[in-house]
């Protein structure tokens, strides 16, 4: 059996108090166990070989035969790798404990991956020592989670805005607050809101139905612009396929359906200021792929496929400026989101039709990746390159939790992902 490990280790003053995180997954990805340990008075090298150990251990006990271990420690892995010498008296026993307990494996390999990737493991090794250290400021863990979130954001290449409201009793945290976010396809909660707003006020019915022609379809997410037929699906179909798996094509038919300017005018009424919609799919995509002013054919559709496949990564223009796009930010996202769960501006029926649409959600790579199976989130995610986000509504034992997080400037995307993930595991140990 191939397990893959995760490791890290935490030293508070290096020495100081210390603690180590053990995260062991199948090879599909699925947590198999995980565990902090506090160690006591340490060093940082040593909690990481001492995780190290401590995670060989547990698989052997699972009975793993191989094994792929992932560390943010360089010196650990250049050390097992046997491009660094082991100098520190200190480290040499653990060193040399490590290789035999490595040698008991028929196959193992050893990677260094950013912070952000090895989230979990670091996760797990500071809460052992806040918990060893009564960190918990209060019934919540805010201060704490606040630092958590702090620690996570600086490990980032890139930037990260976080925001979360429990709806029980108003706590709110922040990070970056006002800070202006492109929205990538998180944009679809606004469109999906118009359009159960008017069908809820009798200007259109989600019964309609709207042929998907060649010339309606959009490049980018989505399985619509991939079939050889002109299907027809209602708008409750279309906005289905909108939310789960992000088509792009269902969501322009949809907003040429709705109207920009009645999105844009429904977010200015309730008192946004930086939220708006300024795009749909296609142009967004044309103007990430050099091609504004289009044409907007299926050949050239195809061509912008092409280009944003093989392009090289640059962070300008429209898709990624603070105005004249599709824009938001943490503290407006999450007053949208609490729309959803409180009586006022939203009727009853529209949000349990958006909540439902939201739970069926099946990119589950972000807020929910770490939660345990059966979890109850309604959320909508977002991407371009450069850009990850999530936003959306973790029903909790105590009520509905808002949460959502963006991050913009990526040098890697898989490491935005992988924070917004780790953003999902702290709310959910904070609240649920």
């Amino acid at each position: 059996m191939r397990l893959k490990l995760h490791i890290d280790g935490a030293s508070r003053g290096n020495p100081g108090p210390a603690g180590i995180g053990v995260v062991l997954q199948d090879v599909q990805g699925h947590t198999v166990v995980e565990m902090g340990e506090y160690l006591g008075e340490t060093t940082n090298n040593v909690a990481e070989y001492r995780a190290l150990l401590r995670g060989l251990d547990r698989a052997r006990e699972l009975g793993a035969s191989q094994i792929e271990i992932y560390a943010d420690s360089a010196l650990l892995v250049k050390q097992l790798q046997g491009a660094y010498r082991v100098r520190s008296a200190q480290l040499a026993p653990l060193h040399a404990r490590a290789k035999q307990a490595l040698a008991g494996f028929s196959d193992w390999s050893i990677t260094h991956v950013s912070r952000a990737y090895n989230a979990a493991a670091d996760a797990l090794a500071n809460r052992a020592i806040d918990e060893r250290a009564g960190a918990l400021a209060d019934g919540h863990g805010v201060d704490n989670l606040r630092r958590r979130l702090e620690r996570l954001a600086a490990g980032l290449d890139g930037v990260m805005g976080v925001g979360i409201k429990s709806s029980w009793d108003g706590l709110e945290l922040y990070l970056e607050p006002d800070r202006t976010f492109p929205t990538a396809s998180v944009f679809k909660i606004p469109v999906l809101l118009e359009l159960l707003l008017q069908a809820e006020e009798g200007r259109l019915s989600l019964d309609e139905r709207v042929p998907v022609t060649e010339a309606a379809k959009s490049p980018g997410s989505g399985v619509l612009k991939e079939l050889t037929s002109s299907p027809v699906l209602s708008l409750s179909d279309l906005a289905m396929l909108m939310v789960v798996i992000s088509d792009n094509t269902a969501t322009d038919i949809l907003m040429g359906r709705v109207g920009i300017e009645a999105i844009n005018r429904r977010l200015a009424s309730w008192g946004f200021r930086v939220t708006r919609v300024a795009m749909d799919c296609r142009r967004l995509l044309f103007e990430l792929a050099g091609r504004p002013g289009g044409p907007f054919t299926p050949e050239a559709r195809l061509e912008v496929e092409q280009i944003l496949r093989t392009r090289p990564r640059v962070f300008a223009g429209r898709p990624y400026a603070d105005t004249e796009n599709n824009v938001t930010t943490p503290r407006e996202m999450i007053a949208l989101l609490e729309m959803l769960v409180t009586e006022g501006r939203l009727p009853r029926s529209v949000r349990e039709q958006a909540l439902f649409y939201l739970r069926k959600q099946q990119v589950r790579d972000r807020l929910p990746l770490h939660l345990p199976p059966g979890t109850d989130i309604a959320h909508k995610t977002g991407s371009i390159a450069g850009v990850r986000n999530d936003a959306g509504v973790l029903f909790a034992p105590r009520g509905p939790v808002l949460v959502c997080a963006f991050t913009r400037d990526l040098k890697v995307d898989l490491d935005g992902a992988m924070a917004i993930a780790e953003v999902g595991r702290l709310v959910y140990e904070a609240f649920a």
